[in-house]
This record gives structure tokens, C-alpha cells and sequence, in this order.
């Protein structure tokens, strides 16, 4: 598996999985290979612990004897059913055995009483390795000492036959259920540690051109990732100034000119007039009109110039065909508006609506074919404006919202920016623009609800007003 693919949360999961499966199989392994020397080790301090608890729990006769240990806190069945594995005495001061629950022979030599309370050593009785646990201590005036000694044979019967099998389902077990647990735990710990970068990146795809001025929140980001999300909202500081810059100059520059050809423009009608003077005049008035396009295209790239609320657009409607209407008119072109009558309400700038129906119109007159009509339909999700033009490319479609792209068959006027200024004030408001070649013309539908699947619905065929 290729470690560049997994996403953070997959490799996080990957490690801890592995790491858990390393640990059990390390304890497997030591339980192996030091199994042996636990066996001893634990024999040892079991022993030392019974012998401490009998020495705590002797039993007397009447003459102060030692004769056993309490049956009420010392079962008998304890030491007689494994007298051969695990022998007891009890022993005096002089070496003599008042209690064994197996021979009466002596296990290895009497207790020295210069040594610590209590001595853990190995021995070998009757050929079988053993471990000797001794406790002195002092009862009804006597030294005694109780002494166990058990079976490392037997202890490694046990461990064999119940204890590493136990063990290693224990270990299974355990590893398991830790594994369940952490990786619920886990899961459950990682997806609230990551919402915050889940939000940070949400409001990322909302940063656009038209929304420069927002920046994601560093504050709500672990210690890790902060830097990255402030070195990200820096880098959009850098990227607003230069747009800011970049509009500020678009529009100064425009101002700046428009005055200079007025001035050019009076000299020039007020000179002789002679041939050249028609062709300097259009000139003139066509840069002029590009001026004017550049400073319409930088108001609406700034989205704090629209004011957008409710209106009833069917003013607008009309008014923009009534102007379009005039220019058609030296093309005899018609332009045509079907509305829907339940149409009342848009959620648009008033001033940006106009411009953006008006320089549709104009697109499709210049374009029409003598004769011919262009319509706008109009609904309650959009509308569309249709010619009867030559059409488009479709190679050509992506580009024509490129600023200063011109077709192959363009005309003379303009500078490639109406559609431009289009594009931008419907990303301004939210809408698309989708452009559809027909078998005569071209279609530009402006789809103002984002799930409006059909531009079928925002036609209204041979219903609502007709303006010609």
C-alpha cells in the first residue's frame, strides 16, 4: 500500500493498528522466551507468601505444642492432596519436625535463626527441584519456623497446561477488546480533533474574487495547524491588495481617458470637415465606448457597489427592451419580450440587472440577421435571451466570457468586455450564465435558482406580454 495515498485520518489508523499488533506480539514473545524464569520467579514469592500466611495461622495443643495449622483459615485437603508437589513442616529451635503434612524426613537442613525472618532458597528432595521458603518466628515463648517447599515441576505442569494457554487467550482477549475500544475511541476523538479544519476548509471554497475580504478563523485550529491557516490568510491579504490595486487602477485609468476624447472629439467636429472626418468620429466614439466598458467591468468586480434585495423586474424588462429596441431599429432587428405573468418577484441589483439584460440584447442584435427578432423569456427562476444569428463555435464556447475574446465572424464594435461585465455580475448575484448553440442562433440562459436543471423552465412560450 502506497503510504502517499492515505488521507491523515487513514495513516493515523494505520500506525495505531500496527502499533497495536506490535504490542501484542512482543508480549506473546516474552511470555515465550521468559517463561521459564517468571515460572521461578512467581514460584518463589508464592511460596514465601504461604509460609508467611501458615506462620499467622498455627494451631497448638493443650501443653503449647504445635500440632498444624487452623482448619478454618487453612483448608486440610490443601496439604494432604498435594503432600508430594507442595511439602509444610513445622519446625523447633533444635531442628526437630513437629508438623509435616508428608515425610517425617527432614526438607534439606534446620532453619538458621542468624538469618533474615525470612530465606528463600532452591533445593533438590528426592531427585525433584524445589523451592524452600522459610518463616521464623516466635510463639508461646518458642522459636518455631514453618517451611514450604514446592514443586517447580509442578508449577511448570500448570504453567503448560493452564496457565500459557490462558495467558495467550488472555492476551488476545485483552488485545482485542483494547483494540475495539481505542479504535471507537480513536475514531470518535479524531473526527471532533478534524472538524475544525473540516470548517476552515468549507470557508476556503467560499473565498472567491467577489468575496475577497473573508478569512478563516486560526484561533479555532489546533497549535499544529495555526500556522499553516494564518500563513493562508496572509496570503489572501497579498492576493486583496493586488485585486484592490489592480481595480483601482482599471478604473482611474478610465476615468482619465474618457475626458481626453471628449476633447478630441469636439476638435475634431469642430475642424473641416471632410472624408476622414466620419471614420476619426467612429474612432473616436468606439474607444469611447470601450472606456465606458472598462469602468462598468471594475464597478461590477467590486461586490460592496451592488445592492441587492426583492424588486419587480418587469419594469426593468421593459424599459431595457425599449431601449434595445432603438438600436435594433438601425438593423431592422426586432426584439421581442415574453414574460410569465406570475412572474413579480427577483432577488437582484437594480442598476446591475439592466446592464446585464442590456448588454445581452445588444450581444444578440449585433449579431442578428436583418429581419430577423431577438427574444427575451422571462420567468420565475431566470430568463433568456435568443437570436437568429450565424451561432457559435462550439469550440468557442468556454471563452466567450474571456475578457477582450472576439469571435471569428465579430463585428466592429466593441472590445470583447460586454460579456465579461456579464459573467460578472451574475457571479455576483449567484446566477449562471450557460450559453446553448440552436439550429439558428444562439441561447444564453441566466439560471438565477442553483438546482434550475432546465432552461426549459424559464421560457414562457406565447404567453405574457409582447413588446416589439
Amino acid at each position: 500500500m502506497n503510504h502517499r495515498c492515505l488521507s491523515l485520518l487513514g495513516r493515523l489508523r494505520l500506525f495505531f493498528l500496527l502499533g497495536m499488533a506490535g504490542s501484542a506480539l512482543l508480549v506473546v514473545l516474552l511470555v515465550t522466551l521468559l517463561g521459564d524464569a517468571w515460572s521461578r520467579t512467581l514460584l518463589a514469592q508464592k511460596a514465601e507468601l504461604f509460609a508467611e500466611r501458615l506462620s499467622e495461622h498455627l494451631r497448638f495443643d493443650a501443653e503449647g505444642q504445635a500440632v498444624g495449622f487452623d482448619a478454618q483459615v487453612i483448608e486440610p485437603w490443601i496439604l494432604t492432596s498435594l503432600a508430594t508437589e507442595m511439602q509444610v513442616r513445622i519446625v523447633d529451635e533444635d531442628g526437630r519436625v513437629l508438623y509435616t503434612n508428608g515425610e517425617a524426613r527432614p526438607l534439606g537442613s534446620a532453619p538458621q535463626f542468624r538469618l533474615p525472618p525470612q530465606e528463600s532458597v532452591g533445593i533438590e528432595h528426592a531427585g525433584v527441584a524445589m523451592h524452600l521458603a522459610t518463616r521464623s518466628l516466635d510463639a508461646r515463648g518458642r522459636r518455631l519456623a514453618v517451611q514450604v517447599a514446592a514443586s517447580e515441576r509442578f508449577v511448570g505442569l500448570l504453567r503448560e497446561s493452564f496457565g500459557a494457554p490462558g495467558m495467550r487467550r488472555g492476551v488476545l482477549a485483552m488485545s482485542a477488546t483494547f483494540l475495539v475500544v481505542f479504535l471507537v475511541s480513536f475514531q470518535w476523538l479524531l473526527r471532533r480533533s478534524l472538524r475544525p479544519l473540516h470548517a476552515a476548509s468549507a470557508a476556503a471554497q467560499r473565498i472567491s474574487p467577489s468575496a475577497l475580504a473573508e478569512r478563516l478563523d486560526a484561533t479555532a485550529q489546533p497549535a499544529e495547524i495555526r500556522p499553516l491557516v494564518e500563513a493562508f490568510n496572509q496570503a489572501l491579504d497579498r492576493l486583496q491588495q493586488g485585486f484592490e490595486a489592480q481595480q483601482h487602477f482599471l478604473a482611474s485609468a478610465a476615468h482619465e481617458l474618457k475626458t481626453p476624447l471628449a476633447l478630441i472629439r469636439a476638435q475634431v467636429e469642430l475642424g473641416r470637415r471632410d472624408e476622414a472626418q466620419a471614420p476619426l468620429l467612429a474612432d473616436i466614439d468606439r474607444m469611447g465606448r470601450q472606456v465606458q466598458q472598462l469602468l462598468l467591468l471594475a464597478e461590477t468586480s467590486e461586490p460592496l457597489n451592488y445592492q441587492v434585495a426583492a424588486i419587480d423586474p418587469r419594469p426593468i424588462l421593459a424599459e431595457v427592451c425599449d431601449v434595445m429596441n432603438r438600436v435594433a431599429g438601425r438593423r431592422a432587428v426586432q426584439v421581442e419580450l415574453h414574460a410569465d405573468p406570475g412572474l413579480h418577484s427577483w432577488t437582484a441589483d437594480r442598476g446591475a440587472l439592466f446592464t446585464l439584460l442590456k448588454n445581452l440584447l445588444e450581444n444578440a442584435i449585433q449579431h442578428s440577421r436583418e429581419g430577423s427578432a431577438v427574444k427575451l423569456l422571462a420567468g420565475k427562476g431566470g430568463f433568456r435571451v435568443t437570436d437568429q444569428g450565424p451561432g457559435i463555435a462550439a469550440h468557442d464556447l468556454p471563452r466567450i466570457f474571456d475578457r477582450f475574446w472576439r469571435g471569428a465572424d465579430r463585428r466592429d464594435e466593441g472590445a470583447g468586455l460586454g460579456l465579461s461585465i456579464c459573467a460578472a455580475i451574475a457571479e455576483a448575484h449567484g446566477w449562471r450564465i450557460v450559453p446553448r448553440p440552436l439550429e439558428v442562433g444562439l441561447c444564453m440562459d441566466v439560471r438565477m435558482a442553483a438546482d434550475e436543471a432546465s432552461p426549459a423552465a424559464l421560457a414562457v412560450t406565447g404567453a405574457g406580454g409582447r413588446q416589439p
